[in-house]
């Protein structure tokens, strides 16, 4: 077994804190994971992306080469991956952000619009907009347990914040049941 995802958006978005957890809840569901990452010029509001591989066996190379999930935060993060070469990839775009219709382009099936930061909004915490991206990402890989991403949350978050976090991978979890 062996994923390749991509979070990708823009510098504040928590795109590199959902690898991170995405990656430690593998490694302790007893897989192995590489997670890097990619800072634009400016560290708010510029370009970010997190290259996370999950496998059960040894990763040779931390860079994702052929992903299987993209998921694209911001439009200028659609826009660098909307020529991705394998046809099994899945790419997830934020729907409320990214127009597609205004960018002209003719998007086959593996191109799915969610609007998420619409959906984090709606929980009350229009932050947990990549708790959610981790959410969905968790159930297209079915291999990382909620228990695990549960503890590790817990460890990461303060309790003021930890149940709209838990609310947010739960629904992304769900979210993403129903698209893979």
């Amino acid at each position: 077994m062996r994923f390749e995802v991509i979070f990708a958006g823009i510098g504040g978005q928590g795109v590199i804190l959902a690898g991170t957890l995405l990656g430690e809840a593998a490694v302790r569901c007893g897989l192995k994971a590489t997670q890097t990452q990619a800072y634009g010029v400016s560290a708010r509001g510029g370009f970010t992306k997190t290259d996370l591989i999950v496998s059960s066996e040894e990763i040779l190379y931390p860079y994702s080469l052929n992903p299987d999930l993209i998921i694209a935060l911001a439009e200028e993060a659609f826009v660098r991956y909307i020529d991705v070469d394998k046809d099994t990839c899945k790419v997830i775009y934020d729907s409320g952000l990214i127009d597609v219709d205004s960018l002209g382009l003719g998007l086959d099936k593996r191109f799915v619009g969610v609007p998420i930061t619409n959906m984090a909004i709606e929980l009350g915490s229009p932050r947990s907009v990549n708790i959610l991206s981790l959410g969905i990402a968790v159930s297209f890989i079915k291999d990382i347990s909620f228990d695990a991403l549960r503890e590790i949350l817990s460890e990461t978050f303060s309790a003021n914040t930890l149940e709209k976090n838990i609310e947010a991978l739960s629904k992304g979890m769900e979210l993403g049941k129903s698209i893979f």
